[in-house]
């Protein structure tokens, strides 16, 4: 058998990614439950391991189940573990020789490549009804483009895990118009989820601050912020082509 093995499998709601040296391993697990579909994970991915993959590009209406990103490169991933300590929910572990490797533990912590995250943890609802724990560290505005909307496709609703976007239902009296979709900054986290599974770039998300404090490697960290704040996938590959 040769050395390192590379594998991923995909069961009971977990996607495990490992790799087995000879006398030690890593292995990444998203937790499948917990992901929003936000695409934190993708952005900041420092060799791009991380993507939503081909369901969610050609979907017409994805839900959070068709934008939850997976490891469709394994070879790529290094278990660096720079996803398991950006991402906002908690959906990422990692482990070494079968035992979790705590935030605090993660080389790129100890070694401050990265700072510390100066984040409050939120709880929130989504519209239906499945409450979740948020690591809110970052702020942003976030508007629709109405001209732009689809219309009736409901996606950034169903994906948004704080309720922080609703599609109100069309006036009765034909000559009222009523938005294709409303926000509520208050409840918004800008995790990116609903700007992630639009599938006509209607919304506008910006993130303008990035919580954090203490030592850093700027050769390392001042880019990943930079990824993190580039939010479609769509923008990403019209810049490519």
């Amino acid at each position: 058998m040769s050395f390192p093995k590379i594998s991923r499998e995909i069961a009971e709601g977990k996607e495990k990614v490992k790799i087995q040296f000879l006398t030690e391993n890593r292995e990444l697990i998203l937790d499948r439950e917990k992901c929003t579909g936000c695409g934190t994970c993708g952005r900041v991915c420092p060799k791009e391991a991380v993507s939503r993959g081909p369901i969610a590009a050609s979907r017409r209406f994805p839900t959070t189940q068709d934008i939850i990103p997976e490891v469709y490169d394994p070879s790529k991933c290094v278990f660096c573990g720079t996803c398991v300590y950006i991402c906002p929910f908690g959906a990422l572990t990692l482990k070494k020789n079968g035992k979790e490797i705590p935030l605090d533990e993660l080389p790129l912590v100890k070694e401050k490549a990265v700072p510390r995250l100066d984040f409050e943890a939120k709880k929130i609802t989504s519209n239906d009804g499945k409450e979740r724990v948020v690591k809110s560290y970052r702020e942003g505005t976030i508007s629709i483009a109405d001209e732009e909307c689809a219309g009736g496709c409901d996606s950034c609703a169903i994906v948004c895990p704080s309720g922080a976007i609703t599609v109100p239902e069309k006036s009765k009296e034909g000559w009222k118009s009523v938005p294709n979709v409303v926000v509520d900054e208050k409840k918004c986290v800008f995790c990116g989820a609903c700007d992630n599974a639009c599938p006509t770039g209607a919304i506008k998300l910006e993130i303008t601050e990035v919580k954090y404090s203490g030592d850093y490697n700027e050769i390392f960290w001042d880019p990943l912020i930079e990824r993190l704040k580039t939010l479609r996938w769509s923008l990403k590959k019209e810049e490519e082509s």
